[in-house]
C-alpha cells in the first residue's frame, strides 16, 4: 500500500508544483496528465481524478480541484512518471492537510491578489481570456504565471509573457500574433 500512496503523493505534488495553494480546474488537471505530460490517456486521467476525489486525496469545490495533502516540493523526483499501480485500487487518504484549511480561508484574498499582480491593458485582458478559453487554464493562473515570467525574465513586456504562456500550452502563435496587431 505504501507504493501506491507514494505514487499518489508524487502525482499530486507534481501537478500542483507551480501553485501548491491554488485550485485547478478538472479540465486542466486531466489535460496536464494526458496531453502535457503524456502520463496516461484522457479517459484514464478523468477516472483517476474521480477516484482521487472519492478517496479524499483531492477536494472538489465549485468545479475546482485542490490537493487534500501538504504539497512537499522537495520530495518531487526529477523526471518522475506514475507507475501503472496508480490506476489500481486507490486507498483512502489518511493524511491530514493544513493546506486545505488555508485555501478556504484565503480564497477571496488570492483572487484579488492575482488580479493586482500586474497591470493589464484591454488587449492583454482579451488575450488572457482567449488563452484561458482555449486551454482550460484559469485566468488568475495565467496572470500569476505572467507575473512570474516578468519577474524572472526582467525586461520583457506583459504581452510577450502571455504569448510565451500560450505557446507553453500548445497554442498556435501565428493566430495570436495576428490578433495582437
Amino acid at each position: 500500500m505504501v507504493i501506491i500512496e507514494n505514487e499518489i503523493l508524487q502525482l499530486i505534488s507534481t501537478t500542483w508544483i507551480n501553485s501548491p495553494k491554488d485550485p485547478l480546474s478538472k479540465k486542466y488537471v486531466a489535460r496536464y496528465w494526458s496531453i502535457d505530460t503524456q502520463w496516461m490517456n484522457h479517459s484514464e486521467a478523468e477516472i483517476l481524478i474521480s477516484k482521487l476525489i472519492e478517496e479524499k486525496w483531492i477536494v472538489e469545490e465549485n468545479k475546482l480541484l485542490s490537493p487534500n495533502i501538504n504539497i512537499d516540493l522537495e520530495s518531487i523526483s526529477f523526471g518522475w512518471a506514475p507507475k501503472k499501480v496508480i490506476h489500481e485500487k486507490i486507498p483512502q487518504n489518511k493524511i491530514k492537510s493544513k493546506n486545505l484549511e488555508i485555501n478556504k480561508n484565503t480564497e477571496e484574498i488570492k483572487e484579488s491578489e492575482s488580479s493586482n499582480i500586474i497591470e493589464l491593458n484591454n488587449s492583454q485582458r482579451r488575450l488572457v481570456r482567449y488563452i484561458s478559453a482555449n486551454t482550460g487554464v484559469l485566468k488568475n493562473e495565467i496572470i500569476r504565471r505572467c507575473a512570474r515570467k516578468k519577474r524572472s525574465l526582467g525586461q520583457i513586456t506583459t504581452t510577450v509573457c502571455l504569448l510565451l504562456i500560450a505557446k507553453e500550452q500548445g497554442m498556435e502563435m501565428d493566430e495570436l500574433v495576428d490578433g495582437i496587431n
